[in-house]
C-alpha cells in the first residue's frame, strides 16, 4: 500500500504491518505494538462470506486522527499509526491496524488498547456483514446484528 506520511489513514487497500511499524519505530524505543483486526470466518455462530466497512468520508479521516492524537497526548509513547479499511473485504482480510511505539511496553499497550476502544466509540464506520448462507446485515459496533 502507498502511503503518505499521514499516521492516520483511511483506505480501501490492503497494508502490510511491518510497513507500518517501520513508521513509527526509533533507535529509543524499547516497545512496538501492533493490533491488527481481521475478518473472522465466523460471527455469532454464522460463516461470514465477506465484510463491507462504510464510511462518512470526511467524518471518519477526521475521527481518526483526533483518536491517533489523544493517544499521543494521554501516553508517553513516541509514535502511533492506525490504518482503517473500508470497502469489502474478505475472511482474512486486514481491516485495522495500530501500531505504538514507545521507551517501554506498559504505554505502547495501553495507547493500542485505548485506540481500538476509541475507534470502535466515535469513529463513522459502518458494518455490513454477508454469511455463507447469502444473509446480509448490519452490524454495531461489538459485531452484533443491529435490530
Amino acid at each position: 500500500m502507498e502511503m503518505d506520511e499521514k499516521k492516520a489513514i483511511v483506505t480501501e487497500e490492503d497494508f502490510e504491518i511491518s510497513e507500518l511499524k517501520d513508521r513509527v519505530m526509533s533507535r529509543k524505543d524499547g516497545a512496538v505494538v501492533v493490533f491488527n483486526g481481521v475478518v473472522r470466518a465466523d460471527n455469532n455462530g454464522e460463516k461470514v462470506k465477506k465484510l463491507e466497512l462504510q464510511r462518512y468520508e470526511g467524518m471518519t479521516e477526521s475521527e481518526l486522527e483526533k483518536v491517533k492524537e489523544e493517544a499521543i497526548n494521554n501516553f508517553e509513547i513516541t509514535d502511533l499509526v492506525i490504518v482503517h479499511r473500508h470497502g469489502e473485504m474478505e475472511v482474512g482480510d486486514n481491516i485495522v491496524g495500530i501500531v505504538a511505539s514507545a521507551p517501554h511496553r506498559t504505554e505502547a499497550f495501553e495507547a493500542c488498547k485505548y485506540s481500538i476502544d476509541r475507534i470502535k466509540e466515535k469513529v463513522p464506520l459502518w458494518k455490513r456483514e454477508t454469511t455463507e448462507s447469502g444473509e446480509s446485515r448490519w452490524l454495531d459496533r461489538q459485531g452484533e446484528e443491529k435490530r
